[in-house]
């Protein structure tokens, strides 16, 4: 009879080992996802953020653009590879320039509004959102 006890003894602490071991790797294992996430968040933020100075350099071009040409519209996006970024298009409104841009890296997309009052010999940006 004694062996018996001990064979049940045995059965019940494989049994409690083996439950608290998937216990505790389910737990790391939903762990492990929260901090992936947590993770990919960040590097979210960090192209958003990338990508809103990106819009930046774009609006900067248009800037240095009409400087050169009082005259200087688009309709139509146009890209710059190496800064990331799209003018999407620059439009006169009651003598203020209005600059449209956005931040492609990574398919961010962050856009950007610029409005700009040039004057003979220099210019004021008025507003950038």
């Amino acid at each position: 009879m004694k062996t018996n006890y001990k064979l049940k003894d045995g059965f019940v602490a494989l049994t409690l080992v083996i439950t608290v071991s998937s216990l505790l790797l389910a737990f790391t294992f939903m762990q492990s996802i929260e901090i992936g996430h947590f993770f990919d968040m960040t590097q979210r933020k960090q192209y958003r953020l990338m990508n809103h100075y990106n819009a930046y350099n774009c609006i900067d071009q248009a800037i240095l653009a009409l400087a050169n040409d009082y005259f200087y519209q688009i309709s139509e996006p146009y890209e710059i590879p190496d800064l990331y970024c799209v003018i999407d298009s620059v439009e006169e409104n009651e003598g203020l320039k209005i600059i449209y841009s956005h931040g492609n890296f990574k398919n961010g997309n962050v856009k950007r509004l610029a409005v700009v009052r040039l004057y003979d010999n220099r210019f004021e940006i008025i507003s950038i959102d």
